[in-house]
């Protein structure tokens, strides 16, 4: 691994803090930096991911809203969707702390699919 300088590495921080539009900001000002470009991705494909989510969860409680039990149970999925969303930036912000080019699964294969080497 190469070395990272405390600019790249406080980057890399507000780039993954911020969800999506970190990302986009980190590949604007910092595109020559593999590691701000690194956890560029992954923000943005955090962030998509959080979206999609979102929205699956809107549409599965349209559908099931006149079920009340299913509709309960489709917010209870909401708000545990939201945890492990919280505990995967959580994490990322102590593996960006530490220096690690990290690749969680999905948010990782969809950063691939955005260009991420």
């Amino acid at each position: 691994m190469s070395q990272v300088t405390d600019d790249e590495l406080n980057w890399g921080l507000i780039v993954w803090v911020i969800p999506l539009a970190g990302g986009i900001i980190g590949l604007i000002i910092r595109p020559n930096s593999n590691y701000v470009r690194h956890w560029s991705y992954l923000s943005l494909a955090f962030g998509l991911v959080i979206i999609v989510a979102d929205i699956v969860l809107i549409v599965l409680s349209m559908i099931v809203a006149p079920i009340w039990p299913l509709l309960m149970l489709i917010r209870i999925l909401g708000y545990l969707v939201g945890l492990v969303f919280f505990v995967v930036w959580v994490v990322g912000i102590v593996r960006e702390r530490g220096m690690v080019y990290w690749r969680p699964s999905l948010i990782y294969d969809v950063a691939r699919m955005l260009g991420a080497q």
